[in-house]
């Protein structure tokens, strides 16, 4: 699978790599909420993995993480083009989903604190930094 030539393979490994982290958050918050099993911590541990290595392919080995984290002085027309579209639309996707996260908390009035321990900031603050070059992978045709 060609991540750098395949629009398709680059979409798939967008949404594994999202897919993974959701899951994790899920094995995640079910054993911290209830009780720690093997079978929870194995799962956990198995989506934490597909998230680093769904990474690397998508973000990493395709050039898309320097691209959206370059100076723009580094960067021809049609990059800073591309990079500003992906931009205005992953942070209008980030913006509702944190909204929604802080809706969720307050509407079922729970005031506990597994909702906002370290993970969720960590996993919205690896969202927030790939989701440009997430965006990218998604709509150009070649990178």
């Amino acid at each position: 699978m060609d991540l750098r030539t395949s629009r398709k393979s680059r979409r798939i490994g967008v949404v594994v790599n999202y897919a993974s982290l959701l899951f994790f958050l899920v094995f995640y918050y079910i054993g911290f909420i209830g009780a720690w099993s093997a079978a929870i911590v194995s799962g956990m541990f198995v989506f934490l993995g597909a998230v680093c290595v769904s990474f690397v392919l998508v973000h990493i080995t395709t050039g898309l993480w320097s691209l959206g984290h370059s100076a723009v002085e580094r960067l021809d027309e049609r990059q800073i083009q591309v990079t500003h579209g992906a931009l205005r639309h992953s942070y209008a996707v980030f913006t509702v989903i944190c909204l929604l996260v802080m809706m969720f908390n307050a509407v079922t009035g729970y005031r506990g604190h597994y909702m906002f321990d370290v993970v969720l900031p960590v996993s919205l603050l690896y969202f927030a930094h790939t989701l440009p070059s997430s965006v990218i992978a998604w709509k150009e045709r070649s990178v």
